[in-house]
């Protein structure tokens, strides 16, 4: 029969199951567990453990717990200490199935060993954190453990399984892959795919004429065939490209007269507000380009020239035609430097006017949007005169789809757009006429 020997912390018994029943001799009488590290009464001759006559101590206990004398005194046990460590115990796995029994003197030997109790509950040894019987120890370690290393059957490169199994193996260079057009090619390494790919005739590749504008795409096998079918397209939108690109040397052109006649003519008596005035063109110019000959998108600026004279001949000014947006309404702005009806004498008048465009078909009307249009300062970036003109369901009759025979819609914008006070008065930091000339900025929002 056997029975179990229990261990605990606050008494020092032990938890180990014994083959045969302990004699009392061998009992604590305080904690009643076979006793740990025994003591032995002087009055009665009972045993305790140490660490009970410790705890009793410290309760302020000091006479014997069995006979009550008060000039008790203990004293350790060795014989009685022999007895229990020579007490034939099982392992604490039987239930697992242990079957070892021995002396309790061979109890840390049989759990502390490397080849010890198969039952007990053990570490990974690979630190991946999970906890498992000793036997199955060493199948986990060398098969199982994610964090175990092993070599990349491909690149033979040495590392965790985990890592091996998965970040690596999506990079390895020497894994073979198939080509994802299924072009019909064997096996290819991932370090030649990008190589490979480069040639594939199914690859679908951009048309050449791209970066001028043709869209298409298609497999490399038909990019021949493509380029003689859209030949015309070609040419003539390489021909568009290169007239932007004049259009732009120009506009680079007139930034630096701009920079160099423009600002620094101003009233700026210091370096600074020169040096101010400068960068204020350069990054309006790097926004927006001044207009040379029409054909521009939005945002767009206007220069407007010979001012005084158009204000003294009381001559309507008109802009260049330039785009909403890429392919977009086709419009131009018209200006009334002495202004326009009631507004005469006292303002200056300006009108957005849509026009017949090549892009009609492809576009819905009436025009419906609004626009930023500004009058700038041509000292700094600031004090800028703004107004803000819309299309909505009120204009539908202005802005229409153009007739062929007319080409030209009727103006809607402002009237008194700003006063001939406002327009005039130059302090500063703001004037708006300068060389006879004007800036107007026009914005899609």
């Amino acid at each position: 029969m056997a029975i179990t020997i229990h261990l605990s912390t606050d008494t020092g018994g032990y938890d180990y199951s014994c083959v045969d029943i302990p004699p009392d001799r061998l009992v604590c009488k305080i904690c009643h567990f076979t006793s740990r590290d025994p003591h032995l009464s002087v009055c009665c001759g009972h045993t305790f453990c140490s660490s009970c006559l410790a705890n009793a101590k410290k309760a302020n206990i000091l006479i014997c717990p069995v006979c009550r004398d008060e000039e008790f005194v203990s004293v350790p046990n060795k014989q009685v200490g022999r007895e229990i460590r020579s007490l034939h115990v099982m392992c604490t796995n039987k239930e697992r199935g242990c079957e070892w029994q021995g002396e309790l003197n061979d109890i840390n030997n049989h759990f502390g060993s490397s080849d010890g109790c198969q039952f007990e509950d053990v570490k990974c040894s690979n630190e991946c954190g999970k906890m498992l019987q000793r036997q199955y120890l060493t199948s986990h370690v060398e098969i199982e453990c994610p964090c175990r290393n092993v070599d990349c059957q491909y690149c033979h490169i040495t590392g965790e399984h985990q890592f091996i199994e998965g970040e690596h193996k999506e990079q390895c260079p020497k894994v073979f892959l198939s080509c994802p057009n299924k072009c019909g090619i064997g096996s290819l390494l991932r370090e030649d795919m990008e190589v490979h790919r480069k040639e594939c005739p199914l690859e679908m590749i951009q048309c050449e004429y791209h970066n001028v504008g043709c869209e298409e795409r298609m497999m490399r096998k038909r990019k021949k065939k493509h380029e003689q079918q859209k030949m015309k397209e070609h040419l003539s939108l390489a021909k568009r490209t290169l007239t932007e690109t004049k259009l732009q040397l120009d506009s680079a052109l007139e930034i630096v007269t701009l920079l160099n006649h423009g600002p620094q003519e101003h009233c700026c008596s210091d370096t600074a507000s020169t040096i101010s005035a400068v960068k204020w063109w350069a990054s309006l110019t790097t926004r927006t380009r001044v207009m040379k000959s029409g054909g521009e998108v939005c945002p767009v600026i206007l220069n407007v020239t010979d001012f005084n004279k158009h204000k003294l001949d009381q001559i309507e000014w008109c802009s260049y035609h330039f785009y909403t947006h890429d392919k977009g309404y086709q419009i131009f702005v018209s200006i009334y430097p002495d202004g326009f009806e009631d507004a005469e004498g006292t303002h200056l008048s300006m009108f957005l006017n849509l026009m017949k465009g090549p892009y009609d078909d492809e576009l819905t009307f009436p025009l419906m949007g609004m626009f930023e249009v500004n009058l700038l300062n041509q000292i700094s970036d600031c004090e800028h005169y703004s107004v803000t003109v819309t299309y909505d369901d009120s204009t539908a009759d202005i802005a229409g789809r153009v007739p062929d025979d007319d080409g030209v819609a009727c103006g809607w914008g402002e009237t008194e757009f700003i006063s001939n006070e406002d327009f005039h008065n130059v302090t500063p930091t703001c004037q708006y006429l300068k060389d006879d000339c004007i800036f107007l900025q026009v914005s899609k929002l």
